[in-house]
């Protein structure tokens, strides 16, 4: 039996060939089944086709517990990836994306190293607390874990059966953390991985819309922002939640917060600035109709958004310039690299852009095995 009978989000494809949700329709409260994989993946896949590679890969992983391990491959830096960050406290940046690749770089993603990662599944959202140890998530709710930067990595949770794929992930530091995604799914952790429980008693969220993002501030408030434009805060690094009012009632696919400002962005451009800790929202004009998948708010006070259609927007305060790359490729994410440049991923890979869109050299990869 389903873990989540009841709503099911009904999708259109858009003239971008993106997924999103049909306004008003929404189906029957009757028990669904089995979810679709495209479904599944839509909250962070920026293109059709990562929805496609996100079945099969799903569906292969999914007829055995054993673990398989992710393809060795030099155009692992040019599929699709999902996420990207930069590890705390250190140079290294570190991507995730699907048939299970993580890459690392050391040099602010000029050069990319593929990790040995025991999982073919999607992968949807990385995060690392410290230099060393980090977590990344993605479908049949698996997590891993790496304790040397991300050259390696273990398992330290999966449900084949839940169904629901993890979406983001977050961590307060090397030991608690939050991992959560499709269906109100949302697992916490308070001793490094060994054990998650399931806290979504602690969250209002009745209807189990799909919590896409969470974030943090370094003060000990974290944000989660979600279909339906659904928002919550913690006031203490999420130990307990309180509803946010919403200033949107379509999908918000991304949340950042630092510098004494939050900014949660989704569906058609729509991005909207809190300096009051999520008690108020001003609408900003992003510059662009595009969906907006990816943000960052930079120490210096700039912000950085991208989306379908290489979107690009970046200003200070809510004065952006938006800019579409060239090849209109669809970006899912970004971080900055210590250079002072950006790291940018999604369809086609890794891509390095400067603090105002421009385009740079091109990235490349290479096994670890070449590097010994």
């Amino acid at each position: 039996m389903s873990l989540y009978p009841g709503r099911k989000t009904k999708l259109h494809k858009d003239w971008n060939g993106q997924f999103s949700e049909r306004k008003g329709e929404q189906s029957p409260n009757v028990q669904t089944g089995k979810r679709s994989p495209a479904l599944q993946a839509v909250q962070h896949c920026v293109m059709a086709a990562g929805l496609m590679l996100a079945a099969v890969s799903q569906a292969a992983d999914a007829k055995t517990t054993e673990p398989k391990f992710a393809k060795m491959s030099n155009m692992a830096s040019k599929s699709l990836l999902l996420d990207v960050t930069r590890a705390a406290e250190s140079p290294r940046m570190v991507t995730v994306g699907d048939r299970g690749h993580i890459l690392f770089s050391d040099d602010n993603g000029i050069s990319w190293n593929q990790a040995k990662v025991p999982t073919i599944q999607m992968l949807t959202a990385v995060y690392f607390p410290s230099d060393k140890v980090g977590y990344a998530v993605g479908h049949d709710a698996i997590i891993l874990k790496t304790s040397d930067g991300g050259e390696s990595w273990e398992r330290v949770y999966d449900d084949l059966g839940l169904e629901a794929p993890l979406l983001d992930v977050w961590f307060d530091d090397v030991n608690t953390g939050i991992a959560l995604g499709a269906y109100g799914t949302i697992l916490q952790t308070r001793n490094g991985g060994k054990d998650w429980v399931d806290i979504r008693d602690r969250i209002n969220n009745e209807e189990e819309f799909h919590y896409n993002a969470i974030a943090g501030d370094g003060d000990g408030n974290v944000y989660i922002a979600g279909e339906a434009g659904i928002l919550f805060h913690s006031p203490d690094s999420g130990r307990t939640w309180n509803t946010l009012e919403s200033p949107y009632e379509g999908s918000l696919f991304g949340v950042s917060a630092g510098q004494g400002e939050v900014l949660i962005h989704g569906l058609r451009g729509n991005v909207f600035r809190s300096t009051d800790q999520g008690k108020s929202w001003r609408a900003m004009s992003s510059g662009t109709g595009e969906t907006l998948f990816g943000s960052a708010v930079m120490g210096n006070g700039k912000s950085i958004l991208v989306g379908t259609s290489g979107s690009f927007v970046s200003g200070k305060a809510g004065q952006w310039s938006a800019v579409n790359r060239s090849d209109r490729v669809s970006l899912s994410a970004l971080a900055p690299g210590a250079d002072g440049n950006i790291v940018v991923v999604g369809q086609g890979g890794i891509h390095r852009m400067s603090p105002t869109g421009e385009v740079l050299k091109k990235s490349t990869s290479t096994h670890p095995e070449q590097e010994q």
